[in-house]
């Protein structure tokens, strides 16, 4: 199972993240997050990165046009988004509330919890919904992933886990401990 480190904001967190292995790191570009970075910030921190990690950048309110250009500037492999994109890898983020979506699009999809604001509540929508869902060997489960949950998402067989909340000692600074229980857990699995 993969694992996605999301709301990364600085180049100390990447680089602990990168170390204890993690698959996919994340950079959230939604102004209204406590967890924004700019593309420039982003652009320095992928310079640096030394590992086998994709990156990914988070867009919201984005065009077309513009997501493409960040995901060039920043040296991203991903591009998360909240609707179809056309011309780069992407992400299709799906906000879950009591049912799942329908017209599921192709390449790698994750799951969110449904909450006022998008990403990073630490709240977990019903799991149990993913039982018959048909696609889970691409998808990432998100909202709400912790320690105490990993060991039962993994039994549902999915692509992978998108982390927050759960591994930060507060909005937008990662928890170098939490990172570390956490990787070995999974990599326990």
């Amino acid at each position: 199972m993969k694992v996605k480190f999301c709301g990364m904001t600085n180049a100390e967190d990447v680089s602990a993240a990168v170390d204890l292995g993690v698959d996919f790191i994340g950079f959230v570009f939604y102004e209204k997050s406590k967890r924004f970075v700019t593309y420039e910030e982003v652009r320095k921190i992928t310079d640096g990165i030394n590992g086998d990690v994709k990156k990914v950048g988070v867009f919201v309110q984005q065009t077309d046009k513009e997501i493409k250009k960040a995901v060039e500037f920043c040296n991203l492999d991903y591009a998360q988004v909240y609707k179809p994109v056309e011309e780069v890898n992407t992400i299709r983020v799906y906000r879950i509330k009591d049912e799942l979506p329908k017209g599921i699009s192709n390449g790698l999809i994750l799951f969110d919890s449904f909450t006022k604001s998008i990403g990073g509540s630490g709240v977990s929508f019903d799991l149990n919904l993913l039982k018959k869902f048909e696609y889970r060997s691409r998808l990432f489960v998100a909202g709400g992933v912790n320690i105490d949950n990993v060991v039962s998402i993994a039994r549902l067989h999915v692509f992978g886990v998108d982390l927050v909340s759960s591994i930060e000692a507060y909005p937008g600074k990662k928890d170098i401990k939490k990172m570390e229980d956490f990787m070995k857990i999974v990599r326990g699995l």
